[in-house]
């Protein structure tokens, strides 16, 4: 095993249950951090579920860490823009990423290696934005042809000359607000911090998983709320 790291780290696991190699991507974090410094989110994904519960509860934390390791990027998402995003909150945050498989490990500062990579990804963050919005596109042109009425995109997204496109701050402050809401935070408050107008709240949240990637369950956020509002859970203030 290498040298530890004398940081906290979360270590995310993903396995399908066609390819159940949970172990070996456990050994290879192991071969670089001491398990007694790691904090573990797995995975075990089916066909019949997508669902990313432990991903999820990662994300919501990830303040509380200075590292996140995988074997490889595409344990971290499933799509580029995805991908792009959370590499954009590690940076923003100043937590470092660290890919046992492959060579990008941001937490070594002279790696020039590891930018190049990761801003490869953005670039293909943004042509396979361009594919989506292109397929939503043909959608509203459909609706249009149908002469069924189109409203005002979602926020997160705006159109220009008759074609849809992402935001990519608006989408970013759209996901954290998703993430924050999910762990009981007062709707109207949370929005307002992340400058979310109180009119597009309701739609964020309906169409959270369609529009945003993070799924949001109305009925367990009322669960998480009445214990923040009771005491029994503690969130700390945003900042």
């Amino acid at each position: 095993m290498a040298e530890t790291p004398s940081q906290n780290t979360a270590a995310y696991v993903r396995v399908s249950t066609a390819d159940q190699d949970a172990e070996r991507q456990r050994e290879s974090i192991l071969n670089e951090y001491d398990e007694d410094t790691i904090d573990w989110f797995v995975d075990i994904e089916s066909g019949a579920s997508l669902s990313r519960d432990q991903y999820n509860d990662m994300r919501e934390s990830i303040d509380d860490y200075d590292v996140i390791t995988a074997t490889e990027i595409d344990r971290l998402g499933r799509s580029f823009s995805e991908l792009a995003s959370f590499v954009e909150e590690l940076r923003q945050k100043d937590i470092g990423l660290n890919l046992t498989q492959q060579p990008i490990d941001t937490t070594n500062e002279d790696d020039w290696m590891a930018d190049m990579l990761l801003n490869m990804l953005i670039v293909l963050a943004d042509a396979e934005r361009k594919m989506i919005q292109d397929r939503v596109q043909q959608g509203v042109d459909k609706a249009m042809r149908d002469g069924k009425r189109v409203g005002r995109p979602p926020f997160g997204y705006d159109v220009e000359d008759g074609f849809m496109y992402q935001d990519p701050a608006e989408y970013n402050r759209a996901q954290n607000f998703i993430r924050e809401v999910k762990k009981g935070r007062a709707k109207s408050t949370t929005a307002d911090y992340f400058e979310i107008p109180q009119s597009a709240v309701q739609s964020i949240l309906k169409r959270s998983h369609q529009n945003y990637e993070i799924p949001f369950d109305n009925d367990l956020w009322t669960i998480e709320r009445a214990k923040v509002e009771a005491g029994e859970k503690l969130l700390e203030p945003l900042e």
